[in-house]
């Protein structure tokens, strides 16, 4: 059975795992559905984190199956483009934008994308899952402005 943290957040479609390293939820959610999978064929309970997942996402999808597949985490919302969970993008525009505000060695743009990208290295983030400079650019543009960098 898999090791994962379990949790629900009515108010956020997503689980509850930090995603910040994996960049997905995703693995995750089919993770706990094979543990429910599992425990069904056993003719076992559900244990009480797995049955609260599954049944606040039924409860909260309103009969609705995209709310329902976008609550357990295997659908993104519409307009979610993004490969990266919305908790890895908050967890980084924030860094770009504390970096970009509390600026006293005033660093250029492209310095704070930089030194973003080596915190990244430094989590342990390979390079091939981190947003590239340009996808920075742009989280760093909208985290100071409030609004998305118009191209």
């Amino acid at each position: 059975m898999a090791n994962l943290p379990y949790g629900f957040d009515a108010h956020r479609p997503y689980l509850a795992d930090d995603g910040l390293h994996e960049c997905s939820t995703e693995a995750a959610a089919w993770a706990m559905l094979d543990d429910v999978q599992t425990h069904l064929t056993n003719r076992e309970p559900l244990p009480p984190e797995l049955a609260l997942w599954l049944g606040e996402a039924i409860r909260h999808s309103n009969r609705n199956s995209t709310a329902f597949l976008q609550r357990l985490g295997l659908n993104k919302r519409r307009g979610e483009n993004s490969p990266y969970s919305r908790l890895f993008k908050e967890h980084w525009q924030s860094r770009l934008w504390q970096l970009g505000t509390y600026n006293e060695a005033v660093l250029t743009a492209d310095q704070i994308v930089k030194a973003v990208k080596d915190e990244m290295t430094a989590e342990g983030i390979k390079e091939e899952k981190q947003p590239n400079r340009e996808t920075l650019q742009d989280w760093l543009s909208e985290a100071i402005t409030g609004h998305k960098r118009t191209r």
